[in-house]
């Protein structure tokens, strides 16, 4: 019997569409259930999680938080379909590294300060933004400089977290929180191939639109 899948989050969501793209590339059927009220302080808005945070996944009506967790219960649905390199696979200071960096960077892209802040309330930049802004930008460049010897590191799989999880984020930043950008030519590169993935393509990112 096959396992009931529900995500709940939203298609607007880095972290949501991180799971979607392991769902897909593990040819799993699921549901997708959008959070319409982020700024709820109800736990069930979040199927029950207590710190108020998406996505979840219900699988077999059990709840589970946080995405890395959600990918791996997913994965465990489908033993042996894929080869997955997960985060704590990392054995080498420089792959270590790189997960810490890109799980900094995935929260930072999370604060909508920078453009409510600068963009919306035309406010000029304070300490706490230009830090916040320098801090996503240093990881950013970071991640550029060293991805080519990243992805070589990486060891033979299907998928990996860690570029699943960029792809997620680097596409994420023009959709939800637009930056001035110094080029990143590696970055620019690596999210053209992912993007040819199916998996990529069937999840892009939009609002939700809650039902009239």
């Amino acid at each position: 019997m096959s396992s009931q899948v529900d995500i709940i989050g939203r298609q607007s969501s880095h972290y949501t569409r991180m799971t979607r793209i392991v769902a897909e590339e593990l040819g799993l059927e699921y549901r997708l259930q959008p959070i319409f009220d982020l700024m709820s302080d109800d736990p069930e808005t979040y199927a029950g999680n207590p710190a108020l945070k998406l996505p979840v996944l219900k699988l077999d009506g059990q709840a589970i938080y946080g995405s890395v967790n959600i990918c791996r219960a997913l994965a465990q649905t489908a033993p042996g379909r894929l080869q997955i390199n997960w985060p704590w696979d990392a054995e080498t200071p420089l792959l270590m590294n790189a997960h810490e960096t890109l799980a900094h960077a995935m929260a930072m892209a999370m604060e909508v300060e920078v453009v409510v802040h600068e963009r919306v309330e035309k406010r000029l930049p304070d300490t706490a933004s230009r830090k916040r802004r320098q801090s996503l930008i240093n990881s950013l460049s970071w991640l550029d400089t060293h991805l080519n010897d990243i992805l070589r590191q990486l060891p033979p799989r299907d998928l990996s977290l860690f570029e699943t999880g960029l792809y997620c984020l680097l596409t994420h930043l023009p959709f939800r929180n637009p930056m001035d950008l110094p080029p990143m030519p590696n970055l620019a590169a690596f999210e053209r191939d992912f993007g040819s993935r199916a998996s990529a393509q069937a999840t892009p990112y939009r609002f939700d639109k809650p039902p009239e």
